[in-house]
């Protein structure tokens, strides 16, 4: 019985611990008492519903096949977890950005993320074209857009 009443209050002690508290600042949330240990800045919650938002913002349900929704500015660098701070990159895109970030990563007050993304809401490395589609290109220098299924159409060069 004294084993069983020990494994129950362990178990409870594990369920609150992992029970977070969390606090809000605009539209991104975040952990009490959790820091990025990369750069000690405040650890963010993810919110599902900032990121549909976001989805709906580009004309999508779900991220597209092939894609990945990134967070422009870093949210381990401050960056929130608002729809504004997000960009739909391909997934080897997405990669190479997190790549760069990860190796120029400063500790210090002074970081200054690089844009990657332009004024209007269409991903990084892509440019709409005359009939309102954005044109992508791919790592091979392939160019294509995402049609209304979510798949690649390749566009046939001339």
């Amino acid at each position: 019985m004294r084993n069983l009443i020990l494994a129950f209050l362990l178990s409870s002690i594990a369920f609150v611990a992992q029970a977070q508290s969390t606090y809000k600042s605009g539209s991104t949330e975040y952990y009490y008492g959790q820091y990025y240990s990369t750069t000690g800045k405040p650890m963010v919650k993810r919110s599902e519903a900032n990121k549909a938002a976001f989805l709906r913002s580009e004309g999508y349900t779900s991220v597209p096949h092939g894609y990945e929704v990134d967070h422009i500015v870093p949210l381990s660098e401050g960056g929130s977890d608002d729809p504004s701070n997000m960009q739909l990159l391909t997934k080897e895109q997405h990669a190479r950005k997190t790549a760069r970030e990860r190796a120029s990563h400063s500790n210090s007050s002074g970081y200054a993320a690089p844009s990657y993304r332009s004024s209007t809401t269409t991903p990084a490395y892509s440019t709409p074209n005359s009939t309102g589609r954005v044109i992508q290109t791919g790592p091979r220098g392939g160019q294509y857009y995402i049609n209304k299924n979510g798949n690649k159409t390749y566009i046939k060069q001339k």
